[in-house]
């Protein structure tokens, strides 16, 4: 299962097959979770909607990730993460949502040692799991990577339901 493509296909497969609709809330993978899930025919028997949130600003107004949990905890953080994916439930009522927050980086902005910090969650109605993991490569590998992660984790996720 090296291929996201494969991966992908078992995803589809067993979505259809458990009468799942999927959705993605993207930060920092701007859409690429969404693209590969959605590279195969009759992807639209399962993925709903993708939303790409790449500001505070949009993870606020789009997502109600609260602006004192932005300012307080970071929006890169687990409470930042599974509250995208309850926010984006509640907008499409999708059964599935997975969300994604980091930072790729490099950039003057941020501090150095965050760059690659990235936090996941797959969300259904009732049961959250959150995961931190850390990519050490440059902005596009870690975005390719963290998709990967994204998917794979959502592949899990749904198989243990």
């Amino acid at each position: 299962m090296n291929n996201i493509l494969d991966i992908v296909k078992d995803l589809m497969e067993i979505s259809i097959k458990k009468g799942l609709k999927i959705s993605s809330a993207e930060s920092c993978t701007a859409g690429l979770i969404s693209k590969y899930l959605t590279d195969l025919p009759g992807s639209s028997k399962f993925f709903n909607s993708g939303i790409i949130v790449y500001s505070n600003e949009s993870k606020n107004s789009l997502l109600n990730v609260s602006s004192e949990l932005i300012s307080n905890k970071g929006a890169v953080s687990k409470d930042a993460v599974i509250e995208m994916s309850h926010g984006l439930i509640e907008k499409t009522n999708s059964d599935i949502v997975v969300s994604v927050s980091g930072v790729m980086g490099p950039s003057i902005e941020q501090n150095e040692d965050k760059v690659g910090d990235v936090w996941f969650c797959w969300s259904s109605k009732t049961v959250d799991k959150a995961e931190f993991k850390k990519l050490y490569g440059d902005r596009e590998s870690n975005r390719q990577e963290a998709a990967k992660i994204a998917i794979l984790g959502l592949y899990d996720f749904i198989r243990a339901l």
